[in-house]
C-alpha cells in the first residue's frame, strides 16, 4: 500500500495527535500549549489527560481529565496531585511516563498490557506530548491513551471470522503497518535512493523524489514502533530522540553513507515536515525553496539559534543574579593594584566602584585560563 494512502486511512490517536504536535507553529523544537487549540484535539478529549509541570518544588498536577478515564477512576482527581491516582487505572497507565518525556525533550509513545482493578487484562497504546514555553523547561504534558479489554478483542476477531468487523473496534496492534508494508516502503526508497527510478538518474529531482518517500516511510514508521524497530535492529541502528529523521536516512541510504549528507537531509525533512509538508509535496517544496535542501539546512539553524540565544541569556541573568547575592571570601581597594603576584590563579569577583569583593575562588583549568591569558595577551 502507498504510505501516504495509509496515513490518510490512520485513525489511530497516538499517530494523529503526534503528526497534531509535530505540526504545531512554534519557534522551538517543543511548541507552547498555548499554541494548541481545543479543534485539534476535540476528537480525542475523552482519552486525554493534561499533566501540569510549571511548580518544580511539588509533584506534578492533573490540569485536565477527559470523561472516560475519569469515569474509570470514579473519582475526582482535577488539580489534585499524580501521587493520588489509584494504581491498576488507564490514567496510571498514562503518567506513569512522564519522566521518560521529560529525560528525552520530546514525545514517546508505547503499548502494553496489565491488569485492571477488575481482573481485567487491557491492551492499551498512548503517546505523551511535552510542551514548552521556552523550549526548553517542559512545562506540560499532554498524554493520550487508547484500549480494549482482552475478552473484546477476542469478540470482535470471532465476529471477524463470520463477517465483517464492526467498525472502529480493532486492536492496537490491529492498524499499525505490517512488516510488509514498511518493508516494501522501505524497498523503494532504496530503489529512489540507487537512481533506479528513470529517466531521472542522479538529478536533483530523482533526489528530492527520493527524500519524499523517505518522509513517508518515516512516517510509516510512526505508525509501527515495534515493526521499525525490528528494521533499525537488523541493520545495527537505533532511534535518536534528537535527531529522529537519521535512522530513517541511514536504512536507505546506507549506514557508511555520508554523514554529513545526512545530516543536513535529516535537517531538510525535519524543517519540511514542520513546515506541513507530506512526502508527495517535498520535492516541489524543495524545487521551490530558496537555497533547496540547503536553504532548509540553515532556516533550520536560524530557528534553532534563536531558541538556544533566548535559553543562553536566561541562563545568563539566573546566574548573575546568583553572583550578586553571593557572599565574599575576602575584599580589597583596587586603586591600589600590584602585580607582584607568585602565582596566578583565577577569581570571580563582584566590583562596587574601586572596591572589588572575591566571592570565589575558580578550580584551576588549564585551557580556560589559557584562553584569558592568550585574550589579555592580544590586547597588550
Amino acid at each position: 500500500m502507498n504510505p501516504v494512502e495509509y496515513v490518510g486511512q490512520e485513525k489511530r490517536i497516538t499517530f494523529q495527535l503526534y503528526n497534531c504536535w509535530f505540526g504545531l507553529d512554534s519557534d522551538y523544537d517543543i511548541p507552547p500549549l498555548k499554541s494548541l487549540s481545543p479543534e485539534h484535539i476535540v476528537d480525542y478529549k475523552d482519552n486525554l489527560v493534561l499533566i501540569d509541570l510549571r511548580d518544580p518544588d511539588n509533584e506534578p498536577t492533573l490540569q485536565v481529565i477527559g470523561q472516560l478515564l475519569n469515569k474509570d477512576i470514579d473519582q475526582d482527581l482535577n488539580l489534585k496531585s499524580i501521587n493520588e491516582i489509584p494504581r491498576r487505572s488507564l490514567l496510571s497507565r498514562v503518567t506513569d511516563h512522564y519522566m521518560e518525556v521529560l529525560g528525552n525533550k520530546s514525545p514517546i509513545s508505547f503499548d502494553a498490557e496489565f491488569n485492571n482493578k477488575h481482573g481485567e487484562k487491557i491492551l492499551y497504546r498512548c503517546v505523551l506530548l511535552p510542551f514548552s514555553d521556552d523550549g526548553e523547561y517542559i512545562n506540560f504534558i499532554l498524554g493520550a491513551i487508547r484500549w480494549i479489554s482482552e475478552e473484546e478483542l477476542l469478540a470482535s476477531k470471532n465476529a471477524a471470522a463470520q463477517k465483517k468487523p464492526a467498525e472502529g473496534v480493532a486492536s492496537p496492534q490491529e492498524d499499525e503497518a505490517s512488516e510488509a508494508d514498511l518493508k516494501s516502503c522501505l524497498k523503494k526508497c532504496r530503489k529512489l535512493v540507487k537512481g533506479q527510478n528513470p529517466p531521472d538518474n542522479r538529478s536533483r529531482k530523482s533526489l528530492y523524489e527520493a527524500l519524499g518517500a523517505i518522509l513517508d516511510f518515516h512516517v510509516l514508521c510512526l505508525s509501527s514502533p515495534l515493526g521499525a524497530k525490528k528494521l533499525l535492529e537488523a541493520e545495527d541502528l537505533k532511534t535518536q530522540a534528537r535527531a529522529p529523521f537519521t535512522p530513517t536516512l541511514k536504512l536507505c541510504f546506507g549506514k557508511d553513507y555520508d554523514k554529513t549528507r545526512l545530516t543536513e537531509y535529516a535537517a531538510a525533512l525535519s524543517f519540511a515536515q514542520k513546515s506541513g509538508e507530506d512526502g508527495k509535496g517535498l520535492p516541489s517544496f524543495l524545487d521551490n525553496y530558496p537555497g533547496g535542501i540547503k536553504g532548509c539546512v540553515q532556516a533550520a539553524r536560524e530557528n534553532h539559534n534563536i531558541a538556544s540565544d533566548k535559553t543562553i541569556k536566561t541562563q545568563e541573568k539566573d546566574i548573575l543574579k546568583t553572583i550578586e547575592t553571593m557572599d565574599s571570601l575576602a575584599s580589597f581597594d583596587m586603586s591600589d593594584d600590584g602585580d607582584d603576584c607568585e602565582k596566578i590563579c583565577l577569581l570571580l569577583g563582584r566590583r562596587d566602584g574601586t572596591k572589588m569583593d572575591v566571592i570565589k575562588i575558580l578550580k584551576e583549568d588549564k585551557k580556560t585560563l589559557g584562553k584569558i591569558l592568550k585574550a589579555i595577551a592580544d590586547d597588550l
